[in-house]
């Protein structure tokens, strides 16, 4: 007897292939039969039976791009995805992951644990997939993080010892072994941003034996764009290695347009290798990072902690001003999101600046001296530029989000709005709304795509002997209620959820269940 049987659903199976009226039964952790309207078949037993007449039925959404994974240990800490329709999320990305943990990097993790509130108590990547695997709602997947690296093993940024890098590639496939995807970049952020790319081609060689990937924040999204994806694009040849531009982008406005022309750039490289060459994207014209990511990079060389005492020197202020007039930065679109500053949180450096009669240049290092952890969101992408990018058949949607554990016992900031709902809002946008994306297409990119990118096996498509990762969608009500002021608001549209066979949201009601998975390249 089956556990689940889905009937009269419009399924779209992950491929391109025309949306079809079926049937899907599903037992234990699988899809067991798949039955179309016009066929010749025997009406199954089933302990629950599901009249899915006028909903959209599509594997579950596979989110590409998170950070750091230390949401997980708490309950419900995946709501804001599920809602979305997420059954997988991949993070360690932007240079970013839990693990491994070298002994440099104790302090922090030991200022992470105290500010969010998780136990912090591993080192290897399998400890850490030890800590959480009995904890997780949906299925989660991680790469191992560049910066990580770096900032666990190395104690000066700016000169990288053989013995350290030796130590670095030793950990980094100690953690594909265990079970890592590949290895991510973070080339804007300290102390990745202080690496030469000969030492990212040797990382990412390693990566490539064990059969990873290589995803990258390139090291420059604005003025530098193409020479940055060029570089990536580098690292992949010499490495061997399939190659994921992370969140693509052309940020500010004198670099609108130049999307296009990167989206060659990644064409022809698919054209003359052998490798692929892919993306993720986020559907907002906003980034959120770190206030820390706009000042010149020497000012984080001797490391982070150091970078409060240094906004008071009015030599630094100084060079900020030079900074932020070089790179031509829109102030008054850069909002300041961390609420724990309470005398700037929701402002933004514009009228910071303004309020307190100071320059926006001392604006910034007041805010950095209260607290260099600060985070905005910021204005500063083509609407076209977006719409081009998610078009693109490579491309992947994501979230590119850091975790904001509804019920954890504290937070850092306000997440942006694609937390809660990047793919909610890329369905309202791309195929409700503009009909940019007929379903098939756009339910491929966040099933199939990734899935086949990553290699994830039995993930990504409706069929039998996939995992029974499903969503039912109801077309009338899909929407993202996140804004950027009110960030925390769950989408609407996902009537129905399965995680490894296991019903996780029923009539819209989320269930108090742990069905996720570790997911590895061995699986």
């Amino acid at each position: 007897m089956l556990d689940f049987y889905i009937q009269h659903a419009t399924i779209c199976t992950g491929h391109k292939q025309t949306a079809k009226i079926g049937n899907v039964g599903i037992q234990n952790d699988r899809i067991v039969c798949i039955h179309y309207e016009g066929q010749d078949f025997e009406l199954p037993e089933a302990t629950q039976t599901i009249d899915a007449t006028g909903l959209i039925l599509t594997p579950g959404f596979i989110d590409p791009h998170a950070s750091t994974g230390f949401g997980y240990f708490f309950p419900n800490a995946a709501d804001h995805k599920l809602y979305q329709g997420i059954t997988t999320e991949i993070f360690g990305n932007c240079g970013t992951s839990p693990a491994p943990i070298g002994k440099h990097l104790d302090k922090t993790m030991n200022r992470l644990s105290d500010e969010i509130g998780f136990p912090f108590e591993w080192r290897s990547m399998q400890e850490y997939f030890d800590q959480i695997q009995d904890k997780l709602q949906f299925n989660i997947a991680t790469l191992v993080g560049h910066s990580t690296l770096r900032a666990g093993n190395m104690y000066d940024w700016h000169n990288l010892q053989p013995s350290q890098l030796e130590t670095m590639k030793t950990a980094l496939a100690e953690a594909m072994d265990e079970g890592a995807l590949g290895i991510s970049t973070g080339l804007i952020y300290a102390p990745g941003c202080f690496a030469e790319m000969d030492e990212i081609v040797s990382l990412a060689k390693v990566t490539a034996k064990k059969g990873g990937v290589y995803a990258s924040h390139v090291r420059n999204e604005r003025d530098g764009l193409e020479k940055a994806v060029e570089e990536a694009l580098t690292i992949g040849k010499q490495a061997d290695i399939r190659v994921l531009i992370s969140h693509i982008k052309a940020a500010e406005k004198e670099n609108w347009g130049k999307i296009p022309k990167v989206l060659n750039m990644l064409e022809e490289f698919n054209k003359t290798s052998k490798l692929q060459a892919a993306c993720d994207v986020y559907p907002y014209t906003a980034v959120s990072t770190k206030l820390r990511a706009f000042i010149p990079k020497y000012m984080l060389q001797d490391g982070i902690a150091a970078v409060s005492e240094k906004m008071k020197d009015a030599e630094n202020v100084n060079a900020i001003a030079e900074w932020i007039t070089k790179k031509d930065y829109d102030m008054s679109r850069m909002l300041i999101i961390s609420d724990d500053l309470k005398d700037y949180y929701n402002k933004n450096v514009s009228e910071i600046a303004e309020e307190n009669n100071i320059s926006l240049a001392q604006a910034i290092a007041d805010i950095l001296a209260a607290s260099t952890e600060t985070w905005v969101v910021y204005h500063c992408i083509d609407q076209k530029d977006i719409d081009t990018a998610v078009m693109w058949p490579n491309a992947m949607i994501c979230t590119d989000s850091w975790s904001y554990p509804i019920n954890a016992p504290k937070s850092i900031g306000q997440p942006h709005p694609r937390s809660y709902g990047a793919f909610t809002e890329y369905l309202q946008r791309f195929v409700i709304d503009e009909k940019m994306l007929g379903w098939e297409e756009a339910i491929h990119k966040i099933t199939y795509l990734p899935a086949e990118f990553f290699q994830l096996k039995h993930r990504g498509l409706i069929e039998e002997g996939y995992y029974a990762d499903i969503v039912l969608l109801d077309p009338n009500t899909v929407k993202a209620n996140a804004t950027y002021t009110s960030p925390r608001e769950l989408s609407s549209g996902v009537e129905h959820l399965w995680v490894n066979g296991s019903h996780l949201i029923q009539h819209t009601k989320i269930q108090d269940q742990t069905p996720g998975k570790v997911l590895t390249l061995k699986d």
